[in-house]
């Protein structure tokens, strides 16, 4: 199973004319994933609604742990870090992705100053769970499954029924008096918790191919070396460094796949200085070295 490291998701969901998707997935023998569903800590720009439809899931929303099963909803605000494993090999959901700001008006009416303005610019957030049973869930399930199914089939007026329905969908939110203003729905240790990590990630990714120290990557919150290898350690469960190799082992498995590149040369390209210490890295994570993993993948 392909565990994807990136954190910060850089597929472009959508199109310019139709700019909502939907996603189908399905794990078990013969899917993408055979032995479960698993996407790394990420996050993005999008707003997310993700509908389950058979088992059970563990979700991390901005390091907070929740599970939810067969029938429940969760809404992902734009920038929410998360992270989703299902607990089977046999789940099923959907998922429809969207940028909130095709959402706007240019007129200011109610709608627009009190639904759809401030979840745009990040003034207010929507709650993330609805469990099956409850109150809002009810409101809001009917909704949810004609979003999912028109979205996924796509006929001929396809989007603009599902922009329609997403409106509902966050109406039926506020008029429920659930969303919430931002600076009252998470403790500013944890923003400030999360937003270090999102820098000293994106910091990473962005120099993986430049030699780079633990105090450079420190330098970015700024903090001192100690503090930033604790508090990342107790979000990510590896070091800064740990976490930088394995970036670099992922990209060295796609230029080795995708491009003519010597070893030596995919090495030095991924940050490595030594070719020795590359392999060896390489070994210790992908259980093969670089020349196996070439060929095995490209004989498949």
């Amino acid at each position: 199973m392909k565990q994807d490291i990136s954190l910060k998701e850089k597929i472009i969901y959508g199109t310019k004319e139709n700019p909502i998707t939907g996603l189908h997935f399905d794990t078990g023998e013969g899917t993408s994933y055979p032995e479960y569903f698993f996407v790394e800590r990420h996050w993005h720009h999008y707003l997310e609604i993700l509908y389950i439809t058979r088992g059970s899931f563990s979700f991390e929303i901005n390091l907070q742990n929740h599970t939810l099963n067969e029938g429940d909803i969760c809404i992902l605000n734009p920038g929410d870090l998360h992270q989703i494993k299902g607990n089977s090999s046999d789940t099923k959901h959907d998922v429809v992705l969207f940028d909130p700001c095709i959402l706007e008006f240019s007129y200011g009416d109610e709608f627009q100053e009190k639904c759809i303005a401030p979840i745009v610019n990040q003034i207010a957030l929507l709650p993330s769970i609805y469990r099956s049973g409850t109150d809002s869930h009810k409101h809001l399930l009917p909704k949810v499954e004609e979003l999912m199914k028109i979205t996924l089939e796509g006929d001929e007026r396809w989007y603009i029924r599902s922009k329609l329905l997403i409106m509902e969908i966050i109406m039926d939110i506020y008029d429920s008096g659930l969303m919430l203003p931002a600076e009252n729905s998470r403790s500013y240790g944890d923003i400030n918790k999360i937003q270090h990590y999102k820098t000293v990630v994106s910091y990473m990714e962005a120099h993986y191919n430049s030699q780079i120290s633990l105090q450079d990557i420190a330098d970015t919150i700024p903090c001192n070396s100690q503090y930033l290898c604790r508090f990342f350690k107790d979000i990510a469960g590896v070091s800064p460094i740990q976490y930088l190799v394995n970036y670099r082992i992922n990209k060295a498995c796609d230029m080795l796949l995708n491009t003519q590149k010597t070893v030596l040369e995919i090495a030095l390209d991924c940050g490595f200085e030594n070719v020795s210490y590359f392999i060896r890295k390489f070994k210790e994570i992908k259980k093969c070295t670089p020349r196996m993993y070439r060929l095995s993948n490209k004989s498949v």
